[in-house]
């Protein structure tokens, strides 16, 4: 049976308290309360306090408040006890934690029961250790988990009680949806945000800490999003265009760069000569993907080597050493090359409102809609359906067919629609066949 009794181990006035924990033979442990008491007021034998009556309201007040105190906390290492689970080790660090406990709110994991304990927790000795199969989650993906730990941290401010890990079901998961919304977030960003969240709060089992049994069912989701990419004959009026600023030209050169070898920005602006090779007489360019670590071998369109040739081989200088400020002094040359091209027909997408500061979709012209992200998608959609499929994706690195309809906007229907295309290629070459089996007759 287990047993408390509070001890001094000094004769000093202001002695420390120690609480002895006994569950059997050979298993007594000791450690130290945050209580003194001077050993004139001390019960040895009893292991408690003597309750005299001669004292000023005060001292009486005191004697009551340290009486009631280590009731409590035999009380509560008792408890512990009992609830104990069947992995915990019952030691003297065992009974030194549930007095920590004890006076700081709960133990380490009740008190990650909380959320936003949680969360902390799962930042500081969750994420860092995280691996995407079996390899260490990238510096960009612990960047995203934070982004979406604050957002959920800030969702949690709005809420009207403090809510529990084992709480968090689709109905708060809905209601997180609705606070992302409201933040004019594009739906893609709110799915995944959702998704991730259900990726963090899965990991509280690695705790011990109880999880709702909805969390399984709270799932991310995406939305159709806009597709513009440059079109053949408008890319070549841009190539035609009469530019004398330096920066555009510049700029007009990186866009074809990127339209002819499908690479995001992060990729393309890491271009160099030394990243060029040559295999059995062809130039390639050899990439791994910063996003996904994806190695491609870029192979040299015509239209590269002319800027290569053009720059003594060389790649158009750099913007700046920040990746994020080459890409904002790149997106707002293309839109005034885009705008000198007249590339302004009109396509559904987003832009960037100053004055609300949020993306606002709508039907604009395309010279305000480009990005460096263009150069990606005219590639992946300038050469779908004339060449195979699985050459474009080794380019742009899709790992999945789906994922690169999906990224060029291509569904069943106009699959479908190609099928007419293929047909009648198949029934031209028959009747070439047919055609030439009666000359020879």
């Amino acid at each position: 049976m287990a047993t408390v009794k509070f001890i001094l181990q000094s004769k000093k006035s202001n002695s420390p308290i120690y609480a002895r924990f006994s569950v059997g033979v050979n298993q007594v442990y000791k450690r130290k309360t945050r209580e003194i008491v001077n050993p004139e007021n001390w019960n040895p034998k009893k292991g408690s306090v003597i309750q005299r009556t001669a004292l000023s309201k005060d001292d009486l007040q005191r004697q009551n408040e340290l009486a009631g105190t280590l009731n409590k906390l035999e009380i509560f290492i008792l408890e512990q006890y009992g609830k104990r689970i069947e992995t915990e080790v019952i030691n003297g660090d065992w009974l030194e934690e549930v007095i920590t406990a004890y006076y700081s709110g709960g133990r380490k994991f009740e008190q990650l029961d909380f959320i936003e304990n949680y969360l902390e927790h799962y930042k500081t000795n969750i994420l860092p250790f995280r691996k995407y199969k079996g390899k260490p989650i990238t510096f960009r993906t612990k960047q995203k988990q934070h982004t979406i730990i604050e957002k959920f941290q800030d969702f949690l401010k709005t809420e009207k009680k403090r809510l529990k890990v084992s709480d968090y079901n689709i109905a708060v998961g809905n209601r997180f949806v609705i606070f992302l919304r409201e933040q004019y977030l594009s739906d893609n960003t709110v799915g995944k945000y959702l998704k991730y969240t259900k990726t963090i709060f899965k990991d509280a089992k690695i705790e011990n800490i109880l999880v709702n049994e909805q969390l399984s069912e709270i799932r991310g989701f995406t939305t159709d999003t806009p597709t513009p990419y440059l079109k053949v004959e408008e890319l070549e009026k841009i190539q035609k265009l009469l530019i004398v600023n330096e920066r555009l030209e510049q700029t007009r050169d990186w866009l074809i760069i990127g339209c002819y070898t499908g690479q995001r920005a992060s990729d393309l602006f890491r271009m160099t000569p030394e990243k060029i090779i040559n295999i059995n007489g062809r130039e390639f360019i050899n990439l791994s993907q910063k996003k996904t670590k994806t190695p491609v071998l870029v192979p040299i369109h015509k239209e590269v080597k002319k800027i290569l040739n053009k720059r003594e081989g060389n790649f158009p200088p750099q913007y700046s050493d920040n990746l994020e400020s080459s890409k904002t002094i790149f997106n707002n040359n293309l839109k005034k090359i885009c705008k000198l091209a007249g590339i302004d027909r009109q396509e559904y997408g987003r832009i960037y409102d100053e004055v609300k500061k949020h993306y606002v979709f709508g039907n604009y012209p395309m010279h305000d809609l480009v990005s460096s992200h263009i150069c990606r998608r005219t590639f992946a959609t300038m050469n779908y359906s004339k060449i195979p499929t699985a050459i474009i994706m080794s380019v742009t690195g899709h790992k999945t067919e789906t994922e690169f309809l999906g990224y060029i906007g291509i569904d069943n229907s106009t699959l479908s629609e190609q099928m007419y295309s293929y047909w009648e290629q198949l029934d031209n070459e028959e009747d070439k066949k047919d055609l030439h089996v009666k000359n020879v007759y």
